[in-house]
């Protein structure tokens, strides 16, 4: 019965594959920025609803979030499908999240399509604000994910992948206050908000060897006097907190804010902080849903690769809801050894390669669903495994 299941909604994908591919393409034609997703938010939920979803709007308190449901009226696992649609600052949908929306709308739509054959209840959020507003972060917060069992996504990348790594990572803001002066004529009436700053910069420097590439602070003067004649009364710097491990980016941030104060108590300033954003934690993906999508990656015929440094590095507010219930971001390739964030892979994104990425995408997350929905035991193995990650990290 799961094999047919799995090749039903093989079938609708490649059913409504025009409409998945032109909700790809009218999200890349109108790029849209952190919570301002308000034509993506409609075409998407618009489409959700055209087959049969009940759909929520403004969830999680964001306006262009958004949560459709679907229920098989009996008792089981409520498995969520995560759609990304913000665009890249100032680069349009070079990350590919015009294509991520279509797969999960689609893995949705699909999965719905033979729910009455299975158990439990499936859903499709729509989680803005990726590309550095949080929204995820937001909406776990304020419980749009109660009552999950496991989620899912997968991103647009140039290789497929099933494993991920991401750096958890806090931004911090830090300003300094001294006391301006005449820097030429009075400069003993002055003191210095630059020097801590410069302190701490020689500090983080030092600490390099310390830290032995377990996790990295970088940093910049945002504010570092208005002319050199003036001693400065007020600096201010920003720097980003960074390491693989959560545990260790705590760490690094306590024994950062030691040396703020130390700078400060040095140079007679005063000074004060403040997280600058969201913090995205690291990923810990599933390794039992892994394991299952790699097996549907293989059916369809993409060739899944190990997680390499080479994919590129960077953060992700899905990190943030795989410490909260079991949950994974994966990666299914759009062109080879075309990176993310570039012109050419957003050129991609809306070509006959992407469209196959998508529905290849789609597939994948529905055939991964209908396996996580008719097993019980695949769904204990699931839950085991996240307590497992609990006890080893926390």
């Amino acid at each position: 019965m799961r094999e047919e299941l799995k090749r039903q909604v093989e079938t609708c994908i490649d059913r409504c594959s025009g409409e998945l591919t032109e909700l790809a393409d009218t999200i890349w034609n109108n790029p849209e920025y952190n919570f301002k997703e308000y034509k993506a938010c409609r075409s998407i939920t618009g489409l959700l609803e055209n087959h049969g979803f009940e759909v929520e709007r403004g969830t999680g308190g964001i306006e262009t979030a958004f949560h459709a449901f679907c229920d098989s009226g009996k008792p089981g696992p409520h498995i969520a499908f995560l759609a990304e649609y913000d665009a890249v600052p100032g680069m349009g949908h070079a990350c590919g999240h015009n294509l991520m929306a279509a797969m999960s709308a689609g893995a949705g739509i699909a999965v719905k399509s033979v729910l009455p054959q299975l158990k439990g209840s499936i859903s499709v959020f729509g989680t803005p604000a990726e590309e550095g507003g949080g929204g995820k972060v937001i909406m776990l917060e304020n419980g749009a994910f109660d009552g999950v069992d496991a989620a899912m996504i997968i991103h647009s990348a140039n290789e497929t992948v099933v494993n991920d790594i991401s750096y958890s990572r806090t931004d911090i803001i830090v300003d300094f206050f001294g006391k301006g002066a005449h820097a030429a004529t009075w400069p003993e009436e002055g003191i210095s908000a630059l020097d801590p700053l410069l302190l701490l910069f020689q500090h983080i420097s030092q600490m390099r060897l310390r830290w032995n590439g377990q996790g990295t602070i970088l940093g910049i003067i945002s504010k570092g006097g208005e002319d050199p004649i003036h001693i400065p009364e007020h600096c201010q710097g920003k720097f980003t907190v960074r390491s693989f491990s959560m545990k260790t980016k705590k760490k690094l941030l306590g024994d950062f804010l030691e040396a703020c104060e130390a700078a400060a108590r040095m140079t007679g300033t005063t000074w004060q902080w403040k997280e600058d954003g969201y913090t995205y934690e690291d990923i810990r993906n599933n390794p039992v849903i892994e394991d299952v999508l790699a097996e549907q990656f293989t059916r369809l015929g993409e060739t899944v690769m190990p997680r390499r440094k080479e994919l590129g590095i960077g953060c992700t507010d899905v990190g943030n809801l795989t410490h909260a219930f079991p949950a994974l971001q994966s990666y299914v390739q759009v062109v080879p050894l075309l990176r993310g964030h570039t012109k050419e892979f957003e050129d991609a994104c809306k070509s006959p390669d992407g469209h196959r990425a998508a529905l290849t995408g789609a597939k994948a997350l529905a055939m991964t669903a209908v396996e996580l929905l008719s097993d019980d035991s695949l769904m204990e193995q699931v839950d085991r495994a996240f307590q497992d990650m609990k006890k080893q990290y926390e």
